[in-house]
């Protein structure tokens, strides 16, 4: 089922909706025009948690520095000094972070207002929404339009699949840029929560997330997650790579990647000790980040007054590998002209019994 209603309304007054996805467990999920943002996530009728952080008003999100809850892109992560190289041609990217490209450039698409299908079924859980993004938005070449599909099943899993396509030669990169707290949004920070990574390499970077190319065994270092661990203890591993980005902020390998693959791989479980609550993430893609919510902004102030700190929520988001289109040994983030780019991500909750 879906229900529509208006959020708020954008400085110039474009109207920002949101639809709530409910199934039929009574689990709902907040979805806004806003960024195509997942704004939040309550477990059922009977048991409120909300899993997700979030705001309340479109002010808030217009002020975050965090990316919370958004769809981003046109490039998820990072593309070193927002320049590379694709068919013979230098292009010059909008760069926001450290003379860098992050997650699309100053104006990348989790502030636009994204539109949603006429296809709109609301006897079920699924919501389209679209963007069209010109030829040299941010610098990136090619018209290309973007359709991600949000569909809540019975089974309590999220899945998001993008589709897009362009009229040139373009790389393309989107992801979910949710911050989960499987203790409830409001319930400070994530220590306790353990994490398995389904991964045997990670790819090391330098002191500004960048990659340097090298795909690296994770066996007998600290990115080793196929054993579980907690994210305290991850976050305070004396590890320089993890000291320098104070908290894990890390591109995992997934394992049994192909690249013409359409089947999910299980990517990520997040378990949260004291409900028994887990997260189990999915995904078609060769790579997750995950994100401990190092530099969440300045106090930001959420959903019901409560303060996020660092380390108030953790994001598994799957990606091509930062800085893909300077790396020739990582999978490609090209996508070519006139092709369809297709991609799936699935996020399950599943209660104890």
């Amino acid at each position: 089922m879906i229900e529509k209603r208006q959020f708020g309304n954008m400085p110039n007054g474009q109207t920002v909706d949101a639809y709530t996805l409910t199934n039929d467990n009574g689990m709902s999920i907040d979805i806004l025009t806003l960024g195509a943002t997942i704004r939040s996530w309550k477990l059922a009728q009977h048991n409120p948690t909300d899993v997700v952080l979030g705001f309340d008003s479109v002010d808030d999100y217009l002020a975050d520095q965090g990316y919370m809850g958004r769809t981003v892109g046109r490039y998820a992560n990072r593309i070193e000094k927002g320049q590379f190289q694709l068919n013979g041609e230098t292009y010059n990217v909008s760069t926001n972070l450290q003379g860098n490209s992050l997650h699309g450039g100053v104006v990348g698409f989790h502030n636009r207002i994204w539109k949603v299908s006429d296809a709109l079924d609301r006897s079920k859980a699924s919501i389209i929404l679209r963007l069209t993004s010109e030829d040299g938005d941010q610098g990136f070449p090619g018209n290309l339009r973007v359709d991600v599909t949000f569909t809540l099943d019975d089974n309590n899993c999220l899945t998001i699949d993008y589709r897009a396509r362009s009229d040139q030669d373009t790389v393309f990169n989107p992801t979910q840029h949710s911050y989960f707290n499987l203790a409830g949004h409001d319930s400070g920070a994530i220590y306790e929560q353990r994490i398995n990574a389904f991964a045997s390499h990670y790819t090391p970077a330098n002191n500004q997330a960048i990659p340097s190319g090298e795909i690296k065994a994770v066996r007998n270092t600290a990115f080793d997650l196929n054993q579980s661990k907690t994210f305290g203890s991850l976050i305070h591993q004396p590890d320089p790579e993890i000291q320098t980005a104070s908290g894990l902020d890390h591109n995992w390998c997934v394992d049994g990647f192909k690249s013409d693959q359409s089947a999910l791989q299980l990517a990520a479980e997040v378990t949260e000790p004291a409900t028994g609550r887990k997260l189990l993430v999915r995904t078609s893609m060769p790579g997750i980040q995950i994100y401990t919510g190092n530099f969440i902004g300045t106090s930001p102030v959420g959903k019901g007054g409560v303060t996020y700190a660092p380390y108030s929520g953790f994001c598994i988001e799957s990606q091509f590998y930062p800085n893909s289109p300077n790396q020739t040994g990582f999978p490609s983030s090209v996508l070519k002209a006139n092709a369809t780019f297709v991609s799936s991500t699935s996020y399950q909750i599943i209660e104890a019994d």
